[in-house]
């Protein structure tokens, strides 16, 4: 089920922003222009792409690493301006949700169309199959992002380099065209076909005899290939139908296209805009000598880190490594897959448990591979797959994948996250480069290490993406492995941080654990309890699905999203919502041609809107919203419904059609919020009725404050202090240091610890602690917890969520206040007595949840430290 994440929406706001920036500024330079042309003076246009980015900078809506890099201009190959942006995203962030997204915003704010031209250009033949896979179904997210920019699946058309390319398609269709980043530089042999007479281009130009016209076309796009001769004759080639179509370029890994010649070639594609993508954007600095090159900047306008990824459960974190310095590599194998072994028996438990499949998979790198030196004294890929086969692999588990041989393209071997497919150890050498993804790699055994860092370096990065993007709540499979063999362990920790570095992650580096004094090993540090609060046992309710005898942590999932009942829905008022003036955004591109009588050149002229009668398809629709509104039949009765009411306001079958696409984003919009309103239905209804609870226990399913905490900062790092300026006093573990905190959470920390009626206090770990399962999939995991004492035995614990004030009109805001209100105001606990030794809690403890603003806590705050709330 595809899910737009929160950091994916800050890259679209922004994006969106400048955008709306981008068509104020064009339309002054345009507004210039004209009247410079028409009063026949010299008036300074000025750069609307330099002039957008200057506005966004003003609003302080640019990365802060980056508010002191200078706006670096691009111009196509008519010496016009190019808006170009970088969206800084690392390897498994969904670049290309973001790249599809981006350009439908592109299409739609900025060239005010639903048809054009796209051109794609990836850097590896993994990432082109991969892409052009995703794009071409039409059951992905993805293809259906474009489908609704485009206002129809049917006015979408995926392209390959060598199809046939007509301007009548690119006047009333989306085309997409991916290209190989190689195929688009002029310097390599294969890709000067790009350039070369083509029999299949047709309609961009005049006919061979047509000279004046020839002529007229150069004039206007004078970077346009021609046979120089007396006559000028342009070319027919896809690199002249590009020139003139000006396409969006999306650029993928962009940092991989900054040579000068790269640079040349793609901006000589005239481009309208230009979205690169990239987990490691590159500057180029100036050269000197004969040819000194310009510094050219990265104008990146939105940075995602590794931290938000981690948030939202996109990689496995952390990373463990165990490097084995030993000299038998079968030691070291056999390591390997107890570990493999151990999270597989974890995913089958968990597949057992909610039905989610996962079937973790190892990558084994070896030093050889192919027919040579396989007697050598070298560890060779084939004596690895003897090794595995003699432990009990059947030879359908272990697959080969390097130059010479790759199994995985075998036809049972393509889809790795099918349940029917049986692999579960691949070996490789260095095949699996950028654009290999598959979730269900957990394990990097590295026998190799030694002799080959950079593979391995590259090879991180294949085991870092979680499955279904969705943490499973077992530590086992939400993190990842690294085992190693006979490797020094300060170079193979080295080459972590290089492989989280290259791929965007480089803030995530100190979560891999530092090595011991003695070498023997990876372990995070541990912090433990103050000696006042180490034999304190601190337990926290959890929510839970009762029914009978069968009491589990509520699946949010199969307990709320499968409660819900959408029979009998009534979508009238997301109907009522689809305006009567609403309009299909009409085609913006450009063509030039011979007026009538054959001598008047028309150059600018827009393309005639497209006549074609689009019909509207109800089964498309449902396909849609099948992610919400799971039963194809219910789904279908609903858009039924929502197209009665639609008929009944007056819209007939020809307006249907041309708003389908609007009237299927109403739908989905409509529905989400439906959705989370009818699952928060669920939940109360659940909570009154006692099959959901949060209560303390007496039988242990309650949370636990663990005995120690991990910390990856040194002893000697900063420590946060108290308001006195002298150490904490209440904090549950010590010491805290500052590096921990941010600035506000240091600001509450010290509060806090000064309160003199506070027993402890506790930073808790996002995902890792605390976390209190509601009406919506993701967990809220609260700040702080802390514990007052009232009179007698009496205590109240607090779990506090804090949000910075540009979040206070936040949905995910209101939705955590929500349900921390909504679940201290249906604590329980357990009145019965107590079984053996085992005292869990006071009858006159009480256990609530708030969500606080920075703006607001000292004057909020006090009340729950004192007893005085209202």
């Amino acid at each position: 089920m595809f899910r737009q994440l929160d950091y994916q929406d800050r890259v679209l706001s922004t994006l969106d922003a400048y955008l709306d920036a981008l068509n104020e500024k064009k339309g002054t330079a345009d507004h210039l222009a004209a009247l410079a042309l028409r009063e026949n003076i010299a008036i300074p246009v000025p750069d609307f792409a330099k002039e957008a980015w200057h506005a966004l900078q003003a609003q302080g809506r640019l990365p802060a690493s980056r508010v002191a890099i200078p706006f670096s201009r691009r111009t196509d190959g008519c010496d016009r301006p190019v808006p170009n942006v970088v969206l800084k995203v690392p390897t498994g962030g969904g670049k290309t949700w973001l790249a599809v997204a981006g350009v439908s915003r592109i299409l739609g704010q900025y060239l005010r169309s639903n048809a054009g031209f796209v051109l794609w250009i990836v850097p590896s033949e993994a990432i082109y199959t991969q892409t052009l896979k995703h794009l071409k179904d039409r059951q992905h997210p993805y293809r259906q992002a474009l489908d609704r920019a485009a206002a129809g699946a049917d006015r979408v058309i995926i392209m390959e380099k060598a199809d046939r390319l007509d301007a009548r398609d690119v006047q009333s269709h989306l085309c997409v065209m991916l290209l190989m980043l190689q195929s688009s530089n002029r310097q390599n042999k294969e890709s000067l076909k790009m350039f070369q007479d083509r029999g299949d281009v047709h309609g961009f130009f005049p006919p061979e005899g047509e000279q004046q016209a020839h002529q007229a076309a150069i004039a206007a796009t004078p970077n346009l290939d021609a046979y120089q001769g007396m006559f000028a004759m342009v070319k027919d080639s896809l690199g002249n139908a590009l020139r003139l179509v000006r396409p969006i370029v999306v650029l993928d890994e962009g940092h991989k296209a900054i040579s000068d010649l790269a640079f040349k070639t793609l901006y000589g594609f005239n481009p309208s805009f230009v979205l690169e993508l990239s987990a490691t954007p590159q500057d180029v600095q100036p050269r000197g000598g004969r040819n000194p090159r310009p510094e050219r900047y990265a104008n990146i306008l939105v940075e995602v880190t590794g931290r938000e990824l981690d948030r939202e459960g996109m990689i496995k974190m952390p990373l463990n490594l165990d490097p084995r310095q030993g000299t038998d590599w079968r030691a070291t194998l056999n390591a390997a897959l107890a570990r493999l072994n151990s999270v597989a028996r974890d995913a089958d438990r968990l597949r057992a448990d909610t039905g989610r499949y996962i079937r973790p998979i190892m990558l084994v790198q070896v030093e050889r591979t192919g027919r040579d030196q396989r007697e050598s004294h070298h560890i060779h890929a084939d004596d690895v797959k003897e090794w595995l086969i003699t432990a009990g692999f059947d030879e359908a588990e272990v697959a080969i994948k390097t130059a010479e041989q790759n199994d995985l393209a075998a036809p049972e071997n393509q889809n790795l996250l099918s349940p029917t497919n049986r692999v579960r150890i691949i070996i490789t050498k260095q095949a699996l480069q950028e654009g290999w993804d598959c979730p269900f790699a957990y394990v990097l055994c590295s026998l190799a290490a030694s002799s080959n860092q950079k593979a391995m370096t590259q090879l991180v990065g294949r085991i870092l993406r979680q499955p279904y993007a969705l943490k499973t709540g077992v530590d086992t499979l939400d993190e990842c492995y690294v085992i190693t063999h006979h490797a020094a362990t300060k170079d193979v920790v080295e080459a972590i941080k290089t492989g989280l570095e290259r791929d965007g992650l480089g803030d995530l580096v100190l979560q891999v654990p530092q090595p011991d004094t003695q070498g023997g090993g990876l372990t995070a540090r541990p912090v433990q309890r103050r000696p006042a609060f180490a034999k304190t046992e601190i337990y926290l309710p959890k929510v839970l699905r009762v029914v009978g005898k069968d009491i589990r942590e509520l699946d949010y999932e199969t307990d709320v999203l499968a409660a819900i009942d959408w029979r009998g829905f009534d979508p009238t008022d997301i109907a009522n919502r689809i305006p009567d003036n609403a309009q299909a955004a009409e085609s913006q591109l450009q063509r030039i041609q011979l007026a009538d009588d054959g001598d008047e050149l028309l150059t600018n002229s827009p393309v005639a809107s497209n006549q074609e009668s689009l019909a509207f398809d109800p089964a498309y629709v449902v396909r849609l919203v099948s992610d919400l509104v799971p039963n194809p039949f219910v789904a279908r009765e609903i858009v039924a419904k929502a197209i009665a009411r639609l008929r009944e306001r007056g819209f007939d079958s020809t307006k249907l059609g041309k708003l389908a696409s609007l009237i299927a984003e109403e739908l989905r919009k409509g529905l989400d919020a439906a959705r989370t309103m009818l699952a928060e239905t669920v939940f109360k209804n659940e909570v009154a009725q006692g099959r959901i609870q949060f209560r303390l226990r007496l039988d242990g399913r309650n949370w636990k404050m663990p005995g120690t905490m991990a910390t990856i900062e040194p002893e000697d790092a900063r420590q946060l202090l108290g308001q006195d300026g002298g150490a904490l006093r209440q904090s549950l573990f010590a010491p805290v240091y500052e590096a921990e905190l941010n600035q506000d959470e240091r600001d509450v920390a010290v509060y806090l610890d000064a309160a003199e009626t506070l027993s402890w206090w506790h930073r808790n770990v996002a995902r890792q602690q605390y976390g209190l399962q509601g009406w919506k999939r993701a967990k809220v995991y609260p700040d702080f917890i802390f514990a007052v004492r009232q009179d007698g035995s009496a205590q109240r614990i607090v779990a506090l969520e804090t949000k910075g004030d540009q979040l206070s009109g936040n949905l995910d805001t209101a939705y955590k206040r929500d349900l921390l209100d909504f679940l201290s105001s249906n604590f329980q606990w357990d009145r019965v007595s107590p079984v053996g030794d085992l005292e869990l809690v006071s009858p006159d403890t009480t256990v609530e949840g708030t969500l606080i603003l920075m703006s607001e806590w000292q004057a909020k705050l006090p009340a729950y430290l004192t007893g005085e709330l209202a």
